[in-house]
């Protein structure tokens, strides 16, 4: 595996075009709002970005659609992008800070919360490709919603977030039709 320095140092197009300057971290931030904005078009639904992360939500998902209660659905998205290998058999373990946790767990929220953590592969290079066909954006995002988990005690707790649950269309519109329909994500 490449060193960070390696894959993040002075990078160039295979004609010598340099890329930008831009942190890693607004890299990955960035470039996981495109995966979703991606998602969310195509699900024939829309992002509202918030300005202020003073509740651990980075933006909403709204779609207008008539589902059994409401006329409208919306749910609160925490987004993460890593390389990092995370990935195991049952799911995602991501280490989520009691800041964080004790947010996306709060029972007592009006608006529903959902975490998704999109994995990215190692080399930047790699994240888009471009074909006459398409574009390809790589690789794969997952959720979980942990309202009403347990409270924790410490200062960080790993959470799970499962294979099946796979951040895509389809799933994207179940979850807003279950909370369309007043139920969780």
């Amino acid at each position: 595996m490449l060193s960070t320095s390696e894959q993040w140092g002075e990078l160039y197009t295979p004609k010598g075009a340099p890329y930008g300057s831009m942190h890693q971290t607004q890299c990955k931030e960035q470039f996981s709002l495109a995966f979703t904005h991606a998602i969310t078009a195509a699900a024939r639904c829309k992002i509202s970005d918030l300005r202020v992360d003073d509740e651990c939500v980075d933006f909403t998902v709204r779609q207008v659609a008539n589902h059994r209660r409401h006329s409208t659905a919306m749910v609160d998205v925490q987004m993460k992008c890593t390389e990092q290998d995370v990935l195991k058999d049952d799911g995602i373990h991501w280490q989520l800070d009691r800041d964080h946790y004790e947010a996306l767990r709060d029972p007592l929220t009006y608006n529903r919360k959902i975490l998704v953590v999109l994995l990215v592969p190692h080399l930047l290079q790699s994240w888009l490709e471009m074909r006459e066909d398409g574009m390809l954006l790589r690789r794969i995002a997952y959720w979980v919603c942990l309202e009403g988990a347990e409270p924790i005690e410490t200062q960080s707790k790993t959470v799970i977030l499962p294979r099946e649950n796979i951040f895509n269309v389809e799933q994207l519109l179940e979850i807003l039709q279950r909370v369309g329909d007043g139920g969780r994500p």
